[in-house]
Protein backbone atom coordinates (compact mmCIF):
# COMPACT_ATOMS: atom_id res chain seq x y z
CA UNK A 1 0.00 0.00 0.00
CA UNK A 2 2.71 2.14 1.17
CA UNK A 3 2.63 6.02 2.65
CA UNK A 4 -0.21 7.77 2.40
CA UNK A 5 -1.35 11.30 3.46
CA UNK A 6 -5.06 11.57 5.04
CA UNK A 7 -7.33 13.86 6.10
CA UNK A 8 -7.79 14.47 10.12
CA UNK A 9 -11.63 13.57 10.29
CA UNK A 10 -14.06 12.02 13.27
CA UNK A 11 -12.53 8.63 12.34
CA UNK A 12 -8.72 9.37 13.20
CA UNK A 13 -8.57 12.48 15.12
CA UNK A 14 -8.03 10.19 18.62
CA UNK A 15 -5.53 7.81 17.37
CA UNK A 16 -3.74 11.09 15.29
CA UNK A 17 -3.50 13.30 19.07
CA UNK A 18 -2.46 10.09 20.74
CA UNK A 19 0.81 9.48 18.79
CA UNK A 20 3.59 10.81 20.36
CA UNK A 21 7.57 10.84 19.84
CA UNK A 22 8.53 10.00 23.23
CA UNK A 23 9.66 6.41 23.56
CA UNK A 24 8.60 5.93 27.03
CA UNK A 25 5.07 6.42 25.71
CA UNK A 26 4.48 9.78 27.78
CA UNK A 27 2.14 12.44 26.22
CA UNK A 28 3.18 16.50 26.39
CA UNK A 29 1.94 19.50 24.84
CA UNK A 30 5.67 19.72 24.31
CA UNK A 31 7.43 17.54 22.59
CA UNK A 32 11.11 16.94 22.73
CA UNK A 33 11.56 18.42 19.08
CA UNK A 34 7.92 19.42 18.31
CA UNK A 35 4.86 20.51 19.44
CA UNK A 36 1.86 17.91 19.90
CA UNK A 37 -0.45 16.78 17.44
CA UNK A 38 -3.25 17.88 19.77
CA UNK A 39 -1.85 21.57 19.76
CA UNK A 40 -1.29 21.61 16.22
CA UNK A 41 -4.60 20.41 15.42
CA UNK A 42 -5.97 23.04 17.95
CA UNK A 43 -3.81 26.10 15.66
CA UNK A 44 -4.72 24.78 12.23
CA UNK A 45 -8.58 25.64 13.72
CA UNK A 46 -7.84 29.06 14.98
CA UNK A 47 -4.93 30.36 12.24
CA UNK A 48 -5.90 30.35 8.35
CA UNK A 49 -3.95 28.25 6.12
CA UNK A 50 -2.87 25.52 7.63
CA UNK A 51 -3.47 22.04 6.39
CA UNK A 52 -3.07 18.94 9.11
CA UNK A 53 -3.05 15.30 7.48
CA UNK A 54 -2.19 11.97 9.13
CA UNK A 55 0.40 9.92 7.61
CA UNK A 56 -0.28 5.91 7.04
CA UNK A 57 1.49 3.06 6.04
CA UNK A 58 -1.45 1.44 4.80
CA UNK A 59 -4.18 1.68 7.09
CA UNK A 60 -1.94 2.03 10.42
CA UNK A 61 -1.57 5.52 11.41
CA UNK A 62 2.04 6.59 11.73
CA UNK A 63 2.36 10.27 11.76
CA UNK A 64 1.34 13.51 11.85
CA UNK A 65 2.05 16.57 9.04
CA UNK A 66 0.92 20.56 9.17
CA UNK A 67 1.71 22.65 6.06
CA UNK A 68 0.48 25.80 4.42
CA UNK A 69 0.93 29.46 4.12
CA UNK A 70 2.01 31.00 7.30
CA UNK A 71 0.59 34.14 7.66
CA UNK A 72 2.38 35.35 10.43
CA UNK A 73 5.75 34.66 8.45
CA UNK A 74 4.12 35.59 4.93
CA UNK A 75 5.90 32.28 3.51
CA UNK A 76 4.55 28.49 2.91
CA UNK A 77 6.06 26.02 5.51
CA UNK A 78 5.83 22.80 7.06
CA UNK A 79 5.28 23.13 9.69
CA UNK A 80 4.95 20.22 11.48
CA UNK A 81 6.29 16.82 10.34
CA UNK A 82 6.23 14.04 13.35
CA UNK A 83 6.37 10.11 12.90
CA UNK A 84 5.09 8.11 16.29
CA UNK A 85 8.05 6.48 18.43
CA UNK A 86 7.43 3.33 16.89
CA UNK A 87 7.53 3.82 13.70
CA UNK A 88 11.05 5.86 13.59
CA UNK A 89 13.72 5.31 11.57
CA UNK A 90 11.74 3.48 8.66
CA UNK A 91 11.29 5.62 6.28
CA UNK A 92 8.06 7.19 6.98
CA UNK A 93 9.31 10.45 7.76
CA UNK A 94 11.62 10.68 4.46
CA UNK A 95 8.61 9.15 2.43
CA UNK A 96 5.97 11.64 3.95
CA UNK A 97 7.79 14.27 3.41
CA UNK A 98 8.03 13.67 -0.28
CA UNK A 99 4.24 13.79 -0.36
CA UNK A 100 4.23 17.41 1.26
CA UNK A 101 6.23 18.91 -0.89
CA UNK A 102 4.55 17.44 -4.32
CA UNK A 103 1.27 18.57 -2.65
CA UNK A 104 2.60 21.93 -1.50
CA UNK A 105 4.28 22.23 -4.80
CA UNK A 106 0.66 22.12 -7.02
CA UNK A 107 0.24 25.49 -5.41
CA UNK A 108 1.17 28.30 -8.20
CA UNK A 109 1.65 30.64 -5.38
CA UNK A 110 4.04 28.28 -3.85
CA UNK A 111 7.55 28.76 -5.50
CA UNK A 112 9.32 28.23 -1.88
CA UNK A 113 8.72 26.13 0.70
CA UNK A 114 10.36 26.68 4.30
CA UNK A 115 10.75 23.90 7.24
CA UNK A 116 12.45 24.93 10.51
CA UNK A 117 14.31 22.55 13.23
CA UNK A 118 15.49 22.71 16.41
CA UNK A 119 19.51 22.40 16.15
CA UNK A 120 19.70 19.21 18.25
CA UNK A 121 17.67 17.61 15.77
CA UNK A 122 20.20 16.52 13.71
CA UNK A 123 18.10 13.79 12.12
CA UNK A 124 15.93 16.40 10.94
CA UNK A 125 19.00 18.23 9.33
CA UNK A 126 20.00 15.57 6.91
CA UNK A 127 16.45 14.50 6.15
CA UNK A 128 15.67 18.20 4.73
CA UNK A 129 19.34 18.47 3.64
CA UNK A 130 18.55 15.44 1.76
CA UNK A 131 15.62 16.93 -0.06
CA UNK A 132 17.41 20.11 -1.09
CA UNK A 133 16.39 22.40 2.18
CA UNK A 134 19.62 24.80 2.35
CA UNK A 135 20.07 26.73 5.31
CA UNK A 136 19.19 30.11 5.13
CA UNK A 137 21.36 31.83 8.10
CA UNK A 138 17.90 32.64 10.01
CA UNK A 139 16.15 31.52 13.52
CA UNK A 140 12.76 30.98 13.60
CA UNK A 141 11.80 30.19 17.13
CA UNK A 142 14.76 29.26 18.53
CA UNK A 143 14.88 26.71 15.24
CA UNK A 144 17.05 26.59 12.17
CA UNK A 145 15.32 27.91 8.93
CA UNK A 146 16.10 25.93 5.73
CA UNK A 147 14.23 26.98 2.40
CA UNK A 148 13.39 24.62 -0.67
CA UNK A 149 13.14 26.40 -3.87
CA UNK A 150 10.62 24.58 -5.78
Amino acid sequence: MGVLLKDIDKTNWTKCIFLTTDPDNNHYLLEKFVASNAVSIAQSKIERGWITKAIYDGDTIVGFAMYGYSEENDFFEICRLMIDHKFQRQGFGKKALSLIIKEMSKNKQCSEIYISYEPENYFAKKLYEEFGFENTGKILDDEMLYCLKI
